[in-house]
């Protein structure tokens, strides 16, 4: 059971998930042209009730999710790989595509965002680990990500998330030993 309001962007993923999850809640954000009102709404329903962000593993998306942190404190995120998301035709990639597996696993796994503490990794940290400016950082980021369930990303995007998600350094450093 899923006590909180689920974010999504549009209705064919709220669709999705009330067929993995009968009783979910949703608020859809209409895609990446959020309204000031749907913010508002969001910012009031995670005091309340709190709020979990599934977005589309892709540039509006996290586009989104952006825009959704910058305005609303400690909410909950859960996170499907691309591959999940890719629709039958490869054309299209989306919560809408996922199987309910897959659905389930990342509501399964969700990360508290804490988008209010100071940052506790650096990028000398991640130079050390070798995850940035070497030529094997991509795949050795690539792995972290997948170990984590976080969506694969640049290294300067790994150090915001790893961070915003309050991922310890002796943690990653277990994933790639």
């Amino acid at each position: 059971m899923i006590n909180e309001v689920v974010v999504v962007e549009g209705f064919h993923d709220q669709q999705k998930l009330n067929s993995v999850y009968p009783d979910i809640e949703c608020i859809v954000t209409n895609g990446s042209e959020i309204s000031e009102a749907t913010l508002t709404l969001i910012a009031q329903t995670n005091k309340t009730r709190g709020i979990i962000l599934f977005m589309d593993p892709d540039f509006p998306g996290r586009q989104i999710t952006n825009k959704i942190l910058s305005r609303v404190p400690n909410v909950k995120i859960a996170f499907i790989t691309k591959q999940a998301a890719i629709s039958k035709n490869q054309r299209k990639v989306g919560v809408e595509h996922a199987n309910a597996s897959d659905i389930r696993e990342a509501l399964d796994h969700l990360f508290i965002i804490n988008n209010q503490r100071p940052t506790l990794i650096t990028t000398l940290d991640l130079m050390n680990l070798k995850l940035i400016n070497t030529p094997s950082a991509a795949k050795r980021r690539m792995i972290v990500c997948k170990a984590l369930r976080i969506p694969f990303c640049n290294g300067k995007t790994f150090l915001r998330f790893i961070n915003m998600l309050d991922i310890s350094l002796s943690r990653i450093v277990e994933v790639i030993s």
